[in-house]
This record gives structure tokens, C-alpha cells and sequence, in this order.
């Protein structure tokens, strides 16, 4: 692993002039760029059904071998993402119309709760349940690893790590449980584990329809998309050679906590066994603008520390949802919140605008209208902020990717080697995600997560607390000495949960329990409502926070220390519309940061104290801080 965080750039190689590729690469180097990462579209390699161009035989912009050639020239290690399905603003997601169950219906659709096809531009998707597609699926990974890896894995060549899957399977892994596969083939492995279990439940997947389940068959189908996600990602491993399989990597979307009741919680059981794959993790960051959100910031905050993973895709410049995305304060933002939150890597998405694609990359303008996007936002050039420009020219955020080149490049202390140090930890129970993951129509009886989530980010703004998030499998990484807040419902604790907490108290620390607004439990437990507007009892009954000032104004502040817990680095984010003073103790001393509006400070131990290494300037005014999240990104 790097001695610092690594910095991605994302190259879409399709959507340029082949004579641009090494000159491009070239400046993405000198810019700070240290692994450039690409999309495979399968639709644009693939020149007649199981037959593939990797060469330019056909078409130079198709040679990727000369453009992995040309990226280890410029000093870049490379990251190829063959998906089968990219997204990436491509037709079908990548896939070639062929597969689809439009153009042939021997391919099983992917169908959702009411047994519609889930679609993409119009068409619908294939089912990775489906044999046949599975088939083809299988042949093109192999060709990509026989083709083009082989050649081309460090240490040899410049590919250094080869991601599977995207978002999940169709940029589905943040959605609601009833967003899932509900495809036949589906339904009947599900009903198989069921039985298998000894479970009544299995029948009432054959007898009724997937909108009539009841609740307790609603969250077991909630928690099989975590195990239905990781056999996936572990098919599509197998797909490849054991050399290609050493480097695999799944990305992870956050989760969105303003979107869709029970995203977040069916997020939490999707992702949950991942661990056991053996896969590397990444998370791509399509939840809103977090320094212009608070339900973005918590949502990047929430996902970024349960899974503990790094950014591998990040906005730097697509304008859809809002103009700031283009401006350098907003992406340096990003960048110093990922990593604040531990992440060991920022990604630059995309690296270069480019405006050189042809019809097998285009999005069908009828497609997208129907999928209630509009044609225009997807014309050239792919990324009007990226910091380049396909011509040679700099791009808007080209200042701030300077500014991250210049900060996790410093020789000096700071980030190398610092670890996130948490005041307190939020645990979220596998019972409370399970019941919400697939919310009816009666109010929840634990607290929603997004509701526990603002809670937490609203004690660190306000009260000067640093809040980690652990669920009952890792509850280790929290380390000891911190006091949990626990959302539960009002039967309290089931009895895995109940041990932990036990065994937490008896080591003397605090356990508080967050009820919803059906109430918590009777017990010894202090029980706190998540939704109440005053927090002072909530914060008699926790320590006070270890780097507190008397003196501050709101901002959230994320302490990384050393192994003897002595601060090294210090990231300072204001969520707020007007300037701040953010004050923290450390080391034993006041120190004391101007962060301007919706801006970010790092500040480093240089010795002597602590200096600014990277300020966010204000990214302007927003025109949708208010709407929705949700960004043509994330549609399938």
C-alpha cells in the first residue's frame, strides 16, 4: 500500500481522439494524477457477438492496449473497470443491445416488486439470474483477462487493479429493497434458502405477490440482498484468472439518506457480508453535494465509516444538479472530507472533458427522455469541470487538483500513518436495518437511520464531537474507551446485541439507546429520543467531547492522531451560508481556523503547531441545495 492517499482519474478513452490519448495522459500525470481509471463498454469492444476489438483492428479508438501502453509511459498505474455494466453515461450501461430482453426475449429480464422490467434508456435490463446472460457475461470478462490483462498486470504493466460490478450489479446497491431483482429465477433461490432454514416463510414467496409480502418476509428479502450481492461480485470473480482475481475490486455507492424510505437501511444489509469476497472496496460518492447538503455530508460520513472504504469515484465537474460541482472549492471539499473520514485514496471524476463519441456510446435521446432526463445534459463535452480539457487546456477544477497533488504529496507528517479518533459511536443493529429496509405503511418503531444519522452529525457541528459508526459485526473497529448510541425499537435489544452492549458497560463505558416516536424500552438503559429538539439530556449522559473548546463557532472538525493518540492532522468543514472560527484543543493548546462558507481546512502538525496545508474557498451559490440528490448518475 502507498505511504500516501492515491489520487484517481477517470479517462473515458471512448469519448476521445486516440491522437489525444498521450498527450492527455501525460498532462493527467503532471497534474497529480497517479492512476487513471477507465470504463470498458463491452457494447463498443464488442464487433459481432463474442468477438472483440482490443487492438484497434477495427476502430483506433478501441486500441486499449496502446492506451495502456501510453499511461505506463506517462508514470500512471491503470484501473480497468469492465463491469459488465458501466452506467458511465453509455447506452444500455455498456451492455450490447443484444442481450437485452427487447431485442431478444430468451434473456430474463431483471423485474421489480410489481413484476415491471427494470429498465435503462428505455430498454430493459437482463437478469444476471438468467443462464444465458450469464453465459455471455462469462465470455466477455474472460476475453478482457485473456486479451488485455494478461499483457498488462503489474508488476509487468500498468494495471494495478481491475473492478467487477458497478454500484452493485446495475448501480443498485443504495436502493431500496424493493428496487431489488424480483426476476423468477430470483424468487425461487430465495425461497430455496428459506426452506432450507426451516422457514414457513417460503411458501408465502411462492403463493403471493412480491408487493403483498408481510413484514417479516419483507425484511429476510432485505437482508438475501446482501447475500444475493455477494455471490454476484463472487461469480463475476470467478470469471476471471486468479492473477486478475488478486487485484479485483467491487465500488460501493454511498448510501442516500435523503432519497427513497429504506435506502439507507437496505443499503446497510446489501453491503454487509462484502468482507467475505476477499474483494477490494471502493465507494463512488453520487448522494448530493456534501458541502452543500447536510443529508449529503451525513450520507458520505455514514457510508464512508461503516464500510471503511476508499473513493474511487468522485464529481469534479458534471453540472446536472448543481453549477458548484465545476468550481474548485467544491471539489476540493470532497476530496479533504474523504479523506477525513479515513479514505486512503480521491478520486477525479472525470479527469479530462472529452467530446469525441460515436452512436454505440451516445445515449438514445428517446431513451433518456423517457427515463425523465434530458438529452442535453449528455452532449459533449463527457464533464464540462473536469480539470482538463481534451485540447490541452485547463479545465475549471484544474486549481484544485493542483491543491490535492500539493497536499497528500507534502513530505511531511500529517496523513501517512494518522488514524480517525472517534469521541463516540454510533452502532446501528442488523434488526433496525432489517425493519426499515422495506418500510409499510405504519410508522417505523426505531428511529429512521437518516433521523440517528442528523443526530449525530448535528452533535458534531454543534457540540464538537467526533461520532464513527460501527454495526454489530464490527463493533471492534470502534475501539474501546468511547460511548455507543444504540437506535432501537421499543422490545430493546435482541440478544446478539444485547451481549455487546453488556460487555461495553461492563468495561465502563456509556450505552445510550435511541428511541423512535413509538418509544424505547423499559430497562436500566438511559433512552434518548432521536427526533428531540433539545440534546442537553442526551449530553449529560455522554463524556465531554476530547478536543472541545469553549469557544467556537458550528463546524464539524475530524482529528486523525497518531499511535500514542497525539493529533497529526486536523479537517475542518463548514456547513453553513457565512464564514466561521472554529476553535479545537489540541496537544493542549487552543488552536484556532478561519473556514470560509460551505468550505474545508486541513491543518497538519508541522512540530511546532498546526498549519493550514489545503483551504476550500465558498463554490458560490447553489440553485438546488434544497432538492433532491439523486443525479443522472445514479439512474439506471
Amino acid at each position: 500500500m502507498s505511504p500516501r492517499p492515491v489520487v484517481y482519474g477517470e479517462y473515458p478513452y471512448y469519448r476521445a481522439d486516440p491522437d489525444r490519448w498521450g498527450p492527455n495522459l501525460a498532462a493527467l500525470a503532471d497534474a497529480g494524477i497517479d492512476v487513471v481509471t477507465c470504463y470498458l463498454p463491452w457494447r463498443f469492444h464488442e464487433v459481432a457477438p463474442r468477438r472483440y476489438d482490443f487492438t484497434g483492428a477495427r476502430e483506433p479508438q478501441r486500441d486499449l492496449l496502446r492506451l495502456i501502453a501510453l499511461a505506463q509511459s506517462a508514470g500512471l498505474g491503470v484501473l480497468l473497470k469492465p463491469g459488465p455494466f458501466i452506467h458511465a453515461e453509455v447506452q444500455l450501461g455498456g451492455l450490447p443491445d443484444r442481450v437485452s430482453p427487447a431485442t431478444d426475449p430468451a434473456y430474463t429480464a431483471v423485474l421489480d416488486v410489481a413484476g415491471r422490467p427494470v429498465t435503462s434508456q428505455g430498454l430493459p435490463l437482463p437478469s444476471l439470474s438468467c443462464p444465458r446472460f450469464r453465459a455471455e457475461v462469462r465470455h466477455w470478462l474472460a476475453a478482457v483477462d485473456r486479451q488485455v490483462l494478461a499483457r498488462t498486470l503489474a508488476p509487468h504493466g500498468p494495471v494495478v487493479a481491475v473492478q467487477i460490478g458497478n454500484e452493485g450489479i446495475y448501480s443498485d446497491a443504495n436502493r431500496p429493497a424493493t428496487a431489488h431483482d424480483f426476476a423468477a429465477p430470483v424468487l425461487a433461490a430465495f425461497a430455496q434458502r428459506l426452506r432450507a432454514a426451516g422457514s414457513a416463510l417460503a411458501a408465502t414467496v411462492r403463493d403471493t405477490r412480491p408487493a403483498d409480502w408481510p413484514p417479516p418476509l419483507r425484511a429476510a428479502w432485505a437482508w438475501y440482498g446482501g447475500e444475493l450481492l455477494r455471490e454476484r461480485y463472487l461469480d463475476l470473480a470467478a470469471d476471471l484468472s486468479p492473477e486478475t482475481r488478486r487485484v479485483a475490486t467491487v465500488n460501493l455507492p454511498l448510501p442516500a439518506l435523503d432519497g427513497p424510505a429504506g435506502g439507507a437501511a437496505a443499503w446497510l444489509l446489501r453491503t454487509a457480508r462484502l468482507d467475505e469476497t476477499g474483494l477490494r472496496e471502493g465507494y463512488t460518492a453520487w448522494v448530493g453535494n456534501p458541502a452543500r447538503s447536510r443529508a449529503a455530508f451525513a450520507s458520505h460520513w455514514f457510508g464512508v465509516r461503516t464500510r471503511r472504504s476508499s473513493n474511487v469515484e468522485d464529481n469534479w465537474g458534471f453540472t446536472w444538479t448543481d453549477p458548484a460541482f465545476a468550481r474548485p472549492g467544491n471539489a476540493l471539499f470532497q476530496s479533504l472530507l474523504a479523506l477525513a473520514l479515513g479514505s486512503r485514496s480521491c478520486s477525479v471524476y472525470t479527469a479530462c472533458a472529452t467530446g469525441h463519441w460515436g452512436p454505440l456510446i451516445d445515449l438514445a435521446p428517446d431513451g433518456v427522455r423517457a427515463d425523465g432526463l434530458d438529452p442535453l445534459d449528455y452532449a459533449p463535452p463527457y464533464c464540462p469541470g473536469a480539470p482538463l480539457h481534451e485540447d490541452g487546456t485547463a479545465g475549471a477544477n484544474l486549481h484544485a487538483l493542483h491543491a490535492l497533488r500539493d497536499l497528500v504529496r507534502a513530505p511531511h507528517a500529517g496523513l501517512a500513518g494518522a488514524r480517525f479518533a472517534a469521541d463516540a459511536v454510533l452502532l446501528v443493529p442488523e434488526a433496525v436495518a432489517r425493519a426499515e429496509a422495506w418500510p409499510g405503511d405504519s410508522a417505523p418503531a426505531a428511529p429512521a437511520l437518516p433521523t440517528v444519522a442528523g443526530l449525530a452529525v448535528d452533535l458534531m457541528e454543534r457540540h464538537q464531537f467526533q461520532f464513527d459508526v460501527v454495526t454489530e459485526t464490527n463493533a471492534a473497529d470502534a475501539g474501546a474507551g468511547v460511548p455507543w448510541l444504540v437506535p432501537v425499537g421499543p422490545a430493546g435489544p435482541d440478544p446478539r446485541l444485547a451481549e455487546l452492549i453488556r460487555d461495553h458497560r461492563a468495561a465502563g463505558h456509556p450505552v445510550v439507546l435511541l428511541a423512535g416516536a413509538a418509544g424505547g424500552p423499559p430497562g436500566p438503559l438511559p433512552v434518548f429520543r432521536a427526533d428531540a429538539p433539545d440534546l442537553t439530556p442526551l449530553l449529560r449522559l455522554l463524556p465531554p467531547p476530547r478536543h472541545a473548546h469553549p469557544d467556537t463557532d458550528p463546524a464539524v472538525a475530524f482529528v486523525h492522531v497518531d499511535a500514542a493518540g497525539q493529533p497529526l492532522a486536523v479537517f475542518v468543514f463548514n456547513l453553513g451560508a457565512r464564514p466561521v472560527t472554529v476553535r479545537r484543543t489540541l496537544r493542549g493548546v487552543a488552536v484556532a481556523v478561519e473556514v470560509p462558507p460551505h468550505g474545508a481546512v486541513c491543518l497538519r502538525h508541522t512540530g511546532t503547531g498546526f498549519t493550514p496545508a489545503a483551504v476550500s474557498a465558498d463554490p458560490g451559490p447553489a440553485t438546488t441545495a434544497s432538492g433532491p440528490t439523486t443525479t443522472p448518475k445514479e439512474t439506471a
